[in-house]
């Protein structure tokens, strides 16, 4: 079974990624730069109720390798805030 359906889209944060031509697929490779203009633009949007974090739980680091397993099994909906 393809982790990505035809005409999906794959979003890389790694490494650039070049699916082959005939999975009817296209990727995109994103750079993440620090700039507090954009942050303080994304808060804004969080505070006026147009943009939504799904925060799935909150556990503090002693428990951050059960959120690693739980994450590469596929059973964590939402962020995980790690907290102390």
């Amino acid at each position: 079974m393809p982790l990505v359906r035809r005409g999906g889209r794959i979003v890389s944060i790694a490494t650039p990624i070049v699916p082959p031509l005939d999975a009817g697929v296209s990727a995109t490779h994103m750079v993440a730069r620090n700039d507090g203009a954009d942050l303080r633009a994304l808060v804004d949007l969080v505070d006026a109720g147009v943009l939504r974090v799904d925060i799935g739980a909150s556990r503090p680091p002693a428990e951050l390798a059960d959120v690693h397993r739980l994450s590469q099994a596929g059973r964590i909906r939402g962020k995980v805030l790690i907290v102390p």
